[in-house]
């Protein structure tokens, strides 16, 4: 009896072993390499990258991260894929956090930190740096293969440049960008179809002029998902002056916006404009300067700036 049952069981034991013989399959070790030079990041090259591979038949995407963005290798099986790499990793960036990952299509980034005044959304802490590279119908079909992509900058670096008369008065300074894209997509940096509302941003250095005593030049370096139609660019700026209590707000339109290109192809673009009225004399107080802290502007319900 005993040798009968083994002798019943031998051929299913056969045929499951047959089963998965059919279904087995091997991964390759693909080699991934990535050149960062045309991305403008050059400070960001301590940090790594995220690969996302998009298999062309509908499978989940699998995310490798790279230690060293400029080289990792990952196992796949065969097949056809499309690529996503980006710098940093969904985790990274304290300004910026990623949706819609499931599909090339709609995987985008967007502003981390923002908030709502009189129903506009508006971006109060910029983006940092992003770029991305795509290849489409990667083939891996042998036990090896290799993948080298070259990311490209989707944030737009700006430098505002804002010219202005009685700046001898002017203590601290913020500004408001009106129309800008809240969003962008990954696979093509479009923001197409982005929500749009407005990004704030310090300025950074006032600076007068050296053949003037009233005039001079309120600047700032920051980087935008996008850049806003041309006849939605407006600056709102709001500055408090030396006095430590008057706050002055102005309206800046007919902005000045072209692009400057470096050697790499990287594109800052470069706005400018004349801000009008001059600001008026106010009699500084004790410790005005150009080092001042926000907090000293007052209670914010006083001093926001109208959409």
């Amino acid at each position: 009896m005993k040798n009968t049952v083994l002798l019943l069981l031998l051929p299913l034991a056969l045929a499951s072993c047959q089963r998965r013989e059919l279904t087995y399959y091997t991964e390759a070790e693909i080699s991934v390499t990535a050149d960062w030079s045309r991305a403008g990041q050059e400070e960001e090259s301590r940090y790594g990258a995220t690969l996302i591979l998009y298999p062309q038949d509908g499978g989940a995407p699998r995310v490798a991260l790279m230690g060293d963005r400029t080289r990792s290798t990952v196992q796949l099986p065969e097949g056809r894929y499309d690529a996503l790499l980006f710098n940093r990793s969904f985790d990274d960036f304290g300004t910026v956090a990623f949706r819609g990952q499931d599909n090339l299509h709609t995987i985008e980034a967007y502003a981390m930190q923002t908030e709502t005044r009189n129903e506009t959304r508006v971006i109060t802490s910029a983006p940092g740096k992003l770029a991305s590279a795509v290849m489409h119908g990667f083939e891996v079909k042998d036990r090896t293969a290799q993948l080298h992509l070259v990311p490209a900058p989707l944030t737009r670096t700006v430098r505002m440049e804002l010219h202005i008369e009685g700046i001898q008065n002017l203590k601290q300074a913020t500004c408001l960008l009106s129309g800008v894209p809240l969003s962008i997509l990954l696979h093509n940096g479009s923001t197409e179809h982005a929500e749009r509302g407005m990004q704030e941003f310090e300025v950074q250095d006032i600076t007068p002029d050296g053949n003037s005593g009233t005039g001079g030049t309120l600047s700032g370096t920051f980087q935008l998902f996008g850049m806003p139609a041309q006849d939605e660019a407006k600056i709102k700026l709001k500055a408090l002056l030396k006095d430590n209590k008057t706050v002055v707000e102005r309206q800046v339109e007919n902005l000045e916006i072209r692009e400057d290109a470096d050697g790499n192809g990287v594109i800052t673009l470069k706005i400018e404009a004349e801000v009008n009225p001059p600001l008026p004399d106010v009699t500084p107080s004790e410790g005005s300067g150009f080092d001042a802290d926000v907090e000293e502007w007052g209670e914010e319900t006083d001093t926001e700036i109208p959409i």
